[in-house]
């Protein structure tokens, strides 16, 4: 593996998966090896690539309170290993495994006070795994289906950076290319997604 990247969050409905299946597909078609790793017992990951006719890199299922020990097994040298993570209010001891082992934890957030409020207890979750870890993760906040018409955005990266959150440059719009592609077909190429990959890469080199 050169690079485990898992999304997580507390609850359902923020975007892990869509998130996870467009930014494994834009590390594929820059040209790295991937391994998508659905771990959530939900599997809507798998179904996905099964609905798109499968993805052209590989993903498997793994919702498993061993993951962090599992995947080191089956991913090949070279591969980036993008999980797709369960909420943690569910599936405490899987969501706990790929916290053990992903380099960085990737949190989609729309920017609007409930999910903002749900932070502090992914916050607590990460905080009590880090000293268990051979090296700490790197954490990172996804804002994810913003308005770019408006402010709110902006303002809420500002008061997420004030309280210590590394916010990433890339954002994710709430559009339908995003939010109606469950099923379909994936084209990474040019999208919030390339930017993304592109700043988890350097963040993971630097």
């Amino acid at each position: 593996m050169s690079l485990t990247v898992a999304l997580i969050n507390l609850k359902p409905g923020t975007g892990k998966t869509t998130s996870a299946v467009w930014l494994a597909h834009a590390f594929y078609e820059l040209g790295r090896p991937v391994l998508l790793v659905d771990a959530d017992p939900a599997a809507s990951a798998l179904e996905w690539s099964d609905l798109a006719d499968g993805f052209p890199f590989r993903i498997i299922g793994m919702p498993s309170k061993e993951l962090h020990r599992r995947v080191p097994e089956v991913a090949k040298p070279g591969e980036i290993v993008v999980i797709d993570a369960p909420q943690m209010e569910d599936h405490k001891g899987i969501a706990r495994s790929v916290l053990r082992l992903a380099d960085e934890l990737v949190i989609p957030v729309a920017p609007h006070g409930i999910e903002i409020n749900r932070m502090a207890p992914v916050a607590d979750e990460i905080d009590d795994i880090q000293p268990v870890r051979a090296t700490p993760a790197r954490v990172s906040v996804l804002l994810n289906r913003i308005n770019r018409s408006s402010t709110t955005h902006v303002e809420t990266r500002e008061d997420l950076t004030e309280d210590g959150w590394h916010v990433l440059t890339a954002t994710v719009p709430f559009v339908n290319r995003y939010s109606q592609s469950f099923g379909l077909p994936v084209k990474a190429r040019a999208t919030e997604f390339e930017a993304l990959a592109e700043e988890l890469l350097k963040r993971g080199e630097g």
